[in-house]
């Protein structure tokens, strides 16, 4: 069942917001977005049934929605957290599924950070809150999404002039009692430190090549096992993938390959070869009797960083194929 939004911040007597947990009755509470008066609710008891400490107006105002109320007091306790950071010189971590290069990546927020905006003018667009650097240039925004996300030529706009766009998105009033995990994981951050394809501009992933010493199913000698492992479409696999630099690489670390005739496959292609009894390792085995027990310690193994595949060039020539 979705949580109801409430009202659970509001201003007090000197502007400043205040959370209603924290409030106490007889003082004068206003609405941060209509400023009407607001009624502190709380009763003190806990438990089902009873409802969270929060405001209520004394009467209904016209397009003030505690959506609205959410939004706006997300959004400026977020402000003052990261301006009180960077006075104190308090990094802020972020960690965030990266939707470029599908690893985790790990930063601090506020590494160029001097300044933070909330609502800043950019003329073609305000963002919820902007981050501003040592000559005032804007190099990333927070939006903050309740029921309207930004719209697509604001997010072309943030990725023309290379914006760093974080979002967070908000479902209920106890997201505001959340705020440092809130932007410890953002739901979107359109930043990737990969390094970009020269041919089609994508981000590229990762890429590294495992050298397995297993056993020969054949003949139970050992046999060295090359497969390169990548992120995206290319996934793990095997020699008859591999480009000419990664042949080299795999023959160096004394990886016999040789081209040989699959009848599962139907069809010759390059692939790691026993030295001793000539076998070799089809494409359809190589997780499961190589790759798999390596991960599980039954067979020693060596990974090697390659660089970076483009994941988007891969998908393409495997379509043209």
């Amino acid at each position: 069942m979705k949580t109801k939004i409430l009202y659970t911040v509001a201003l007090d007597k000197a502007g400043a917001l205040v959370k209603a947990k924290n409030a106490e009755k007889g003082n004068e509470f206003n609405c941060p977005i209509c400023k009407e008066e607001l009624i502190l609710k709380k009763s003190g008891k806990t438990g089902k049934g009873s409802k969270r400490p929060h405001f209520a107006h004394r009467a209904l105002t016209l397009n003030c929605t505690p959506e609205t109320a959410l939004h706006f007091n997300f959004k400026n306790l977020l402000a003052d957290k990261i301006q009180q950071n960077i006075e104190k010189g308090i990094h802020l971590p972020i960690k965030w599924e990266c939707e470029h290069c599908y690893e985790t990546h790990i930063g601090n927020l506020l590494k160029k950070a001097k300044s933070v905006k909330v609502e800043y003018n950019m003329t073609f667009c305000q963002p919820d809150i902007a981050l501003l650097d040592i000559d005032d240039k804007v190099f990333a925004v927070i939006e903050i999404v309740v029921t309207h996300k930004p719209e697509e030529k604001v997010l072309n706009f943030y990725k023309e002039k290379n914006i760093i766009l974080i979002q967070i998105n908000l479902t209920s009033d106890l997201d505001l009692e959340n705020i440092d995990s809130k932007i410890s994981k953002p739901d979107i951050v359109n930043f990737c430190y990969n390094p970009k394809c020269e041919k089609c501009k994508h981000h590229q992933q990762k890429t590294k090549m495992i050298i397995i010493a297993g056993d020969c199913w054949r003949c139970d000698s050992t046999i060295k096992v090359a497969v390169v492992k990548g992120d995206g479409d290319r996934g793990t696999s095997g020699a008859s993938t591999f480009s000419i630099e990664e042949i080299e690489l795999a023959k160096s670390k004394g990886v016999l390959l040789k081209e040989h005739y699959s009848a599962t496959m139907k069809e010759k292609y390059l692939a790691s070869t026993c030295s001793s009894c000539g076998t070799f390792v089809g494409e359809f085995n190589l997780i499961s009797q190589y790759v798999s027990p390596a991960e599980f310690g039954d067979f020693s193994s060596e990974t090697i960083d390659i660089g970076y595949h483009c994941d988007n060039c891969y998908k393409i020539s495997q379509d043209n194929e």
